[in-house]
């Protein structure tokens, strides 16, 4: 992996899997990632609402942006400029997201496709996977490179170096075991799963199907080392 001179993460340029930390608000970042379709354009999910227009021409070399995917109701912040940016590109969610998304959006929002719209544009390698229990459709994702598979771990993993600085958020963090290092985001599934042993078990079985050797939590450092895999079906089980 390197970094560009934008930011960009490139974890595999050749499948076009790249990663961008932004920041959303103040004293909080987001990942995003993106990845190559099978038409040879980018998918690019949790579209960083804050970003450098520089960042978004550097990614034109890895490909056109086609699609614009909010992992759950949260992550919908960049939609509408990117889709300004890139008006080909189409925008998809979990139905649950773009009810959310359709309520709370406080400005004008592009079309917002369902994630079976989306499906017959990813082939073989790609997926982006609805949890079956969610309250704001909640979605996992995962791309296949030479040597494995590269997941996006949206809410339902984090790995934060430090505890949150604020006192209340420290505690919350502390009581559900959501930092720091690598782990279940305990805090986050109590707000966005209805049922979270079904989604930690749906979720390990496709961990152990597609064994991660490279994980993109949606907040916190990318997990790159070898135990990446049994470290994640580990936490996941002592979950369900």
């Amino acid at each position: 992996m390197h970094t560009t001179s934008e930011g960009w993460t490139v974890i595999d340029a050749e499948a076009g899997v790249l990663s961008l930390t932004y920041s959303y608000t103040k004293g909080a970042s987001a990942n995003c990632l993106t990845a190559k379709l099978p038409s040879g354009g980018l998918m690019v999910i949790s579209a960083p609402s804050r970003i450098d227009p520089k960042a978004i021409d550097e990614l034109a070399e890895f490909g056109p942006v086609e699609a614009l995917v909010a992992n759950n109701g949260f992550h919908y912040l960049g939609l509408a400029r990117w889709k300004e940016r890139f008006p080909e590109a189409r925008c998809f969610a979990a139905p649950g997201a773009i009810a959310r998304i359709e309520k709370r959006s406080k400005g004008p929002l592009p079309k917002i496709e369902p994630l079976s719209a989306l499906k017959p544009l990813l082939g073989d390698d790609l997926a982006v996977v609805e949890t079956a229990s969610s309250k704001c459709g909640e979605t996992w994702a995962r791309v296949k490179i030479a040597d494995g598979y590269v997941w996006y771990g949206s809410d339902i993993l984090i790995n934060l170096e430090e505890m949150p600085p604020s006192l209340l958020l420290r505690t919350l963090f502390k009581l559900t075991k959501s930092a720091p290092g690598y782990r279940v985001f305990g805090l986050a599934a109590r707000f966005i799963l209805k049922d979270r042993r079904a989604t930690f078990r749906a979720m390990l079985a496709d961990v152990e199907a597609h064994p991660p050797t490279v994980m993109v939590p949606a907040h916190g450092a990318i997990v790159t080392r070898e135990s990446c895999a049994s470290e994640t079906a580990a936490m996941i089980q002592a979950a369900v």
